[in-house]
Parts: structure tokens; sequence; C-alpha cells
């Protein structure tokens, strides 16, 4: 019935989008992995002849794509991989034009007249304007990073998406103690963010992060060295993109050519190249030592030609191994007395490593048919193993889990083209597979103390036992995919394309596989005693199919020399995003029939008639099997303009708007499962009329050229809605909160149950920004390439932790707010430069700066009392790092050798994080500046970014 349905609601919204095609006069065009081509061709100074043959031959591959002129001398060929063409008119070649990723290159040409009387002379085509300015004409907010940027640029991690963050509003974070990286776009939620590789969506369905590889892994998302080239689209993308509803990324992987190239490399740092902390340094001095460590990545690619001219390979293998370090540190030391299990205890403190493998491997052909077919495979693989403590800093030797990340992606690729016509289809498989074990089996010991021996003012100390992570996850989907470009209207490029993908999920084991125990050591005598206790969780799991439907129509229509439009209407459908024929259990559906058992309940008033008073319809929750309805209405209005004020390229001014829908993780469905499966636990609803989350965007600005530079300065405003979260659903006979503090909920249900959490689809998030770019693009003549951007932001969210956690706990308990978000910062500025002229013998030399003003946080504060606590704004200190790296090739052979050094954090600054953010019960002795008697409030707990570190690389290519 599910995929009837899909299908019923695939056709009407074809119907519909052909609809809207027709009175649009056609629908928009985008490019997740070519570039496009067009322009004017004049001849003499008319336009050129009718159906004057046009080809664009890519000088790596041989391989030739074909157009002819239209009416007007106009002429536009897409497809086009990234890479260097030379343009052939008539038979008469241009100058070489090198293509990006995502690219609409602008290129006018000008057809010299031949003299008949001299066949030698023949006609000269020669590129009318400026090569930096061909890419200038479009409505997105984004910035392409260059393989010239990817090669040069200080890095450590070979995480190609380092350098994302030269786009403006997105930041990508790597957390210093886990190596843990971090793709965010403003004040949306990660989960929202995508990547698509050689025009394949990455997403990751079942954990967050929004792609794999991005969420709690110290390892790469893919291999550097197979990634050509990328785009960051941060605002105002075009109708093809699907399940992004952040920033995007468009990638597009290496191929091979008619020459044989490969490369090997290794690398490493470790612990005599990396600069202690203030943390290490501290802990050194009082007896525990870092211990040694390394990170060592290596691989090797190789490409070359089957056939020239017809069919192509490439391979990539990239390795990462690390040893990270941790120094398990025992906390607030001054309170424990030395007795007890105190010196036990703090006899498991110490040094100890957290090791992770990592391999990545892709393998790509490539093959040209004739003049018309084109067919790729590519195939990718990933593996990785890691050793994850519960607390990087608290857990013991012991207190960890062995987490498996797998991926498997195939893609088959099949491009026909002829006339004004261009077919894509594709055939993808995706099977992604996330497994962490413990390492011990005992209970999970958090040993906490008090300064006054109470539980409601407590402090880590150490946590011991076994990790209770025993999860194993599983997302495999099969998807097809076609999509048609005609560009045989005059001054349109109409594209059109759906997409049907079968998704299967097996979510099985639980997070809470040993007892989870809170024991406070008395300050006094030592002794522990349990004060709260989380019970263990049998293993369950549940193993649905989703169908996902998607269609899209765009156009970029070119109404005069100067104006360009982007009309876009896209339509997304799921039939069964959360496990839809759940039966919620009848001990927990029954309850809200039956009197509310709790002190002051009137006779005959049910529990559900006391949640009613408090605003929460529980029937709204409760699922049959057959209720939860899936969201039709994902309808995705994308419109973009640009201006070219004096029809030179040389200021343009675009705008855009639209709305773009993503999806919810499907981990939740899990989670509802496994909490209900347990007998008197927690209560665990999402509600039946389900959303899908999605972002509104607006992004207006103008782009200058000044010499040399491209420069632009725009503003963009974004609104998130329909984020999912958990929230607490209980309230007390009267409807309200109970004894709660304002920032908690009211924790419990009824008697013989754990506490009420219903999940919702209600957080939103907003972000104003406004920023200047400027880009002098790398090139041989001039030997330096600068890119700059400066962000200025306001973030804002409803999430009462004020960030994208999944829970949002007081939820529906006050007004509609809006709060700090702890992910924006207000203030960013990140410069990145190379040359290979500043310094003798060709050394290139290349730095990347980035500033931020500092993200804030939220504190705590309850020194008016425990049931008086409120949230306070607390400010972060600032960012600043400097990265350097230097490299020489020396011809060898074939080949070449190169050596390379990378300096991240030059100058050894210390960027503080995890700042504590409890402010304290109440106290009448030395009160923090709250009032509060916590003394260690705005402490940073831990740095952002790594301290000084220098990695050595060897490289051969050939």
């Amino acid at each position: 019935m599910k995929m009837k349905a899909g299908v019923r609601e695939l056709r009407r919204a074809l119907v519909g989008l052909s609809t809207v095609a027709m009175l649009a006069a056609a629908p928009a065009y985008a490019q997740l992995s070519s570039a496009t081509i067009k322009g004017q061709i004049t001849q003499s100074g008319a336009p050129a002849a009718p159906a004057t043959p046009v080809v664009a031959s890519n000088t790596a591959t041989g391989y030739n794509y074909r157009t002819s002129t239209g009416a007007d001398g106009s002429y536009v060929l897409t497809g086009l991989p990234p890479g260097e063409y030379a343009i052939k008119v008539g038979g008469q070649s241009t100058e070489k034009v090198t293509l990006s990723i995502g690219q609409t290159a602008s290129l006018d040409l000008s057809v010299g007249a031949a003299d008949p009387a001299n066949s030698a002379n023949m006609a000269q085509v020669v590129i009318l304007g400026s090569a930096q300015r061909r890419n200038v004409k479009t409505s997105e907010v984004g910035t392409s990073v260059s393989r010239a940027q990817i090669d040069s640029l200080p890095q450590v991690s070979r995480n190609f998406l380092a350098f994302a963050d030269l786009a403006p509003g997105v930041r990508f974070d790597v957390e210093a103690k886990t190596g843990y990286g971090t793709l965010q776009g403003g004040a949306q939620n990660q989960d929202n963010v995508n990547v698509f590789i050689d025009g394949v969506g990455q997403k990751n369905y079942i954990l967050r992060g929004g792609m794999s590889g991005l969420d709690s892994s110290r390892g790469n998302p893919f291999p550097q060295s197979a990634v050509a080239e990328y785009k960051v689209v941060s605002q105002n993308y075009k109708a093809e993109f699907d399940q992004v509803s952040s920033t995007a990324i468009t990638a597009i992987t290496k191929s091979g050519t008619n020459q044989l190239h490969g490369d090997v490399f290794f690398d490493r740092t470790g612990a005599n190249l990396t600069a202690y902390d203030p943390f290490q340094k501290k802990n050194k001095a009082d007896g525990v030592e870092r211990p040694r460590f390394s990170q060592k990545q290596y691989g090797a690619t190789l490409g070359g030609p089957i056939k020239e001219d017809v069919m192509h390979y490439f391979i990539a293998y990239e390795g990462k191994r690390i040893d990270t370090p941790r120094q398990v540190v025992a906390q607030r030391q001054d309170l424990l007395p030395n007795a007890g299990i105190v010196p036990s205890l703090l006899a498991q403190a110490g040094s100890a490593t957290a090791k992770f493998k990592e391999d990545l491997v892709l393998g790509k052909i490539t093959t040209r048919i004739g003049e018309d077919h084109l067919i790729e495979l590519t195939t990718r693989v990933r593996r990785e193993n890691d050793l994850v403590p519960e607390d990087f800093k608290l857990s013991v030797p012991g207190n960890e889990k062995d987490r498996k990340n797998d991926e498997t992606r195939i893609d088959l690729k099949h491009e026909f083209a002829r006339g004004d016509f261009l077919n894509e289809a594709r055939i993808g498989y995706e099977k992604f597979h996330w497994n962490p074990s413990a390492l011990l089996s005992t209970p999970y010991v958090k040993y906490v103390v008090s300064p006054s021996n109470e539980t409601k003012n407590v402090v880590d100390v150490l946590f011991t036992g076994g990790s209770p992570d025993a999860q194993d996850r599983m997302q495999k989907g099969l998807s097809l995919s076609e999509s048609l470009t005609w560009t045989g209207l005059a001054g349109h490029t109409i594209k059109g394309g759906v997409k049907i993908k079968k998704v299967d999920f097996k979510l099985y084991g639980t997070s809470n596989a040993i007892d989870i125990r809170r024991e406070m050591i008395d300050n006094v005598t030592g002794i522990p005693q349990v004060f709260e206790i989380s019970r263990a969780l049998a293993p369950t799991g549940v193993s649905y199919t989703d169908r996902q439907y998607g269609v899209y129509l765009q156009d970029d229509w070119k109404v005069t020399k100067q104006l360009e439009l982007n009309l876009g209407l896209r339509w997304d459908y799921e039939t069964n995003m959360l496990n839809d024929s759940y039966v919620t259990p009848a001990d927990r559906a029954g309850l809200f029939g039956k009197q509310d058992p709790r002190p002051g309940a009137p006779s005959g008033q049910t529990y559900a008639q006391s949640l009613a008073k408090g605003g929460v319809t529980i029937g709204d929750y409760i699922s049959t099997g057959s209720n939860r309805k899936s969201f039709k209405d994902a309808w995705q209005p994308r419109v973009g303009m640009s201006y070219d004020l004096f029809g030179d390229s040389n200021t343009v001014f675009f705008a855009g708007a639209g709305r773009a829908y993503d999806r919810t993780i499907a981990n939740v469905a899990l989670d509802e499962l496994q909490k209900n499966s347990q007998p008197g636990g927690e209560i665990r609803l999402i509600r039946s009329e389900h959303k899908l989350p999605y972002t509104d965007q607006f992004g207006l600005g103008v782009r200058q050229a000044l010499g040399a530079w491209n420069t632009e300065f725009g503003a963009t405003v974004s609104r998130s809605r329909n984020q999912f979260n958990w929230f607490g659903g209980n309230r007390d006979v009267n409807g309200g909160w109970g004894n709660a503090s304002p920032i908690d909920p009211m924790f419990s249900s009824v008697p013989g149950y754990g506490t009420l959490i219903l999940g919702d689809f209600i957080s939103q998030a907003k972000t104003s920004s406004a920023y200047l770019k400027g880009d002098k693009p790398f090139s041989s003549a001039s030997g330096w390439g600068l890119a700059a951007t400066y962000t200025y932001s306001e973030g804002e969210t409803t999430n009462k932790e004020w960030n994208n956690d999944m829970f949002n706990w007081t939820y529906g308990r006050y007004a509609y707010s809006w709060n700090p978000s702890t992910t924006v910062e207000r203030h960013r500025l990140v410069v990145a430069g190379m040359s290979d002229r500043l310094l003798p013998y060709g050394i290139m030399l290349s730095s990347k700066l980035t500033l931020g003003s500092g993200l804030p946080y939220r504190i705590t504060d309850c020194a008016k009392g425990f049931n008086d606590c409120v949230s306070r704004k607390g400010d972060g200190g600032p960012f600043r790092t400097v990265d350097v790296a230097m490299a020489k090739d020396v011809g060898v052979g074939f080949g070449k050798v190169s050596v390379r050094f990378d300096v991240l954090n030059v100058f050894n600054t210390v960027n503080y994080a995890a700042y504590d953010a409890w402010g304290g019960g109440p106290t009448t002795k030395n009160p923090n500046y709250l009032g509060g008697d916590n003394v260690k409030l705005g402490t940073a707990g831990a740095i952002t970014g790594p301290m000084r570190t220098v990695k050595l690389t060897a490289r051969y290519a050939f």
C-alpha cells in the first residue's frame, strides 16, 4: 500500500510540475558534477550562421562534446566534466578553457573572416572578456575550492572538507581532544548538510552529521587524493539538490586520462612534532605524562588509458593510523579524602592511548562509446575501527568501546547526448554499517563528588567499568534516477529529473547494555553511595523499508544579454521515514485512559486529561500501526536572478530565494522501540503526523571585478523549521510542571514507569549574515593566489540547549522564544593563499589564517536555589590560528619527488573551549560572579583546534 501511495503521489507531482513548466516556459537546470559553457558567437560583427557546429574537446581524455548555434548565434554545451577544453567553431580552435565543478561559464566567441584567396589564412576564434569573470552570473552563494588549493593549503587530517570554511557562513571544526570533524552552516542543524560526490548524495540516515563519516569519526569520509575539486554552496542552491536544507557540497573525483599518471605518499606527525597544550602541561607537572602518540597517513593513486580517447581508469587508496594520547585525570581531587575507595580509584588514572584505523578505496572506469554515449562505473569502500572512551578525560582504561564504521557505494552512470538533448541515467547501491561494542561487561560507574555532600550539586570525578554501547545499525539503499537536459529553446537550458530510492533499515542492539550507576563519594569517609541507577536495556531491534521519491524541473533563462533568471521547483516524498507501522505497546498506550494515580488527581481524571490541561494531546503520539501519516507537501520553489549591469561581467547583481526540505534521521525510531520495550522504563512516543525539516533561504549581493580580483558583498537570511526533538511530556495533575526548576522538564510520569518523553518536529533556527569575499585565483603566470572571506552572523535557536541537540526538554513550558545559538560566531575571517615566487628554488608556500570572535555557551545558574535555575549566556574566548605549508618538487626519472612540511598553529596559540557552564547552587562563601558556589565557572576544560603541530610528507608522482 505504501508503494502504491508513493507512486500515486509521484504521478501527481509530475503532473503538477509539468503544468508549472508549461506556464513558466521551461524548468531550470543545475549541475552537481559537471559544468556548462554558453554564450554568443559572432562572425565579422554579426551573429554566426545558424547550425554552426561547436565542439568542446577535453584535452586530457580526448572526449568531444558537441552542439550547434541557434538562429541568434547562441550556443550551450552541457554535461561537461570539469577540466581543460579546446572550443572549436567550424573546425577552428580557441585558446584552452578550464572549467570548474558546477560552473556555468559565459563564453562569447568572435570568429574572424577567412581570406578566400588564401586557404592558409584560416578564420581565427577569439574568446571575448576575462577568463576570471566567466562564472559570476549565478544566484548561488558559495565558493569553489580548486585542486591547487586542496593540494597546497596546510592541513593535518587530509579531510578535503577542511577548506569548506572559505564559503560564507560555513564552519568545519575538528575537536582537538577527539579529532571528530563537524560541518556546519550557520545555526542550521548539522544533520541537514549533504555532500554530493560525482552527483550522488552521500546522505546518512542513521547517524548525525549529514553524511557518513562526519559523525563521531576521526577519519575522513572520502580519499582526498581522489577529489579533483569541489564547490561549497551555502545559500540559494538550485532544484537539483535534494535532501539538504543547510550547506551543500558538490565534489568531482579524478578520472583517468590518455596519459598514465599516479603517485604514492606518506605523511606523519606525532608526539615529538606536537606542542603540549596547557592541560597536558599541568598533568605532566602533576606526574601524569602525555603518552607517545602518532598519526600516519599513506596512499597511492593510478590512472590512465585502457584505450586512448575511449576508455580510462582511476584508482585511489588512502590509509590512516592514529594513536591518540589520553591523560586520565580525576577531577576535584581537592574534595576527595585519602580514605575509602579514593586511593584505589585514583590509581586507575594515568595515561592511555585511543587507537584508530581507516582504509579508503575508490575505483572508477569511464568509457566513451561513439560520440553519443558515456558510461562510468564508480566504487567506493570505507572501513574504519576506533577505540572510543566514554569520556576522553574521565574514562579509565576499559571504559571504552570498539566502534566499527563501514561504508560501500557503487554508482553506474550512463549519458546519452544528441543534438539539443543530454540524458543522464543512474543506478546506485549503498550500504552503511555502524557497530560499537564494549570491551568490558561490568557496570558503568560514574563517580562524583559534592562540596556539600548533596546529590543536587555534584561534579564528575572518574568513570569506570564497561561501555553501555552495544548497537548495530545498518542502512542499505538502491536508487534509480533519470535527468534530461534540453537546450533547443533559445535562451533556455531546461532540465528535469526523477529519482526513486529504496532504503532498508536494520537497527538493532541497545545503547544501555549494562547498568549505569552514579555513585557519590563521601568527601569525608571516601565511601561511595549509589544515588542514581539506569538499568540495562535488553537489546531489541527494528527492520523497515522506506521508499523515497523526488522530482524537479529547472530553467536557466537568459532573458537579455544582462538579465538571467533561475526558476526551479522540486518535490520530495517518503513512504516510511520513521517506521510508520510501529504500534505503541499496550502497557504504555493503556496508561493514559486510566485514572491518574498520582496524589491530588480528582477522581475520574485520567492521566491523558492531566496532560491535556498542560497542552499535551497524548492521542497525537499513540501509534496504532496505521495512523502515522507521511508528509506530502514538500514543494520547494527555488528562484534566482543575476543582472550584469554593464554587460561586461564586471558588475553583477544577484539574488535568490527558496525552500529546501531534508529528513529526520531514522535512529529516533529505534530509540522509541528500545525505550518502550523495557518493562517499567521510559515512555517514548513520536507524533503520528510526520513533518520534514526545511529551511527558507534568501540572499542578495553584488559581484565586482577589481583588477585581477573577484570581489563579492552579500547578505543572507535563513529560517529552519520542523527540526525533530525529544522533549519532556509529563505534567502534574493540574497541567503544570510540578516542582521542576524553570529550565528543567517534569521528569517521571506515573508510578511504575520512567519519564514520559515525546518526539515532535518542533525546533527552529535562524541565521542572518553579511559577508565580504575577495578572490584572486592562482595561476602559473602570476605565481600566486589569495582568497579571503569575512562573515558577520547572528544565529538563534528555539532549542533549550541553545544548539542542535536532539533534546529540547522544556518545549511547551514557555511562550515561543529565541536563544543565542552556540554554534555561530558573530565575526569570522578566513584567508588562504599560496605562491611559488616568494621563496627561492620554486618552493611552494601556502598559508591559512582563521580568526573568530568565539562561540557563546549556555550557563545553568541555580544561585537562587535549585528550584529557580535559569539559563544565562557565557562568552567563549576568540579563536586564532595561522597555518603554513612549504613544498618542493624535484624531478626524478619519469616523475618528481615532493618533500613537504605543514605547520598548523604556527604561533602555538591556545584556543580554549569546553567552558565550565555550571553556575552552581546558592552559597554565601566565595560566590562566583553569578552568586553561585562553583568557583570554576567559566574555566576552560579543553582546547579547540590543534596546538602547534608539524606534519612531514614525502610524495612521488609521475
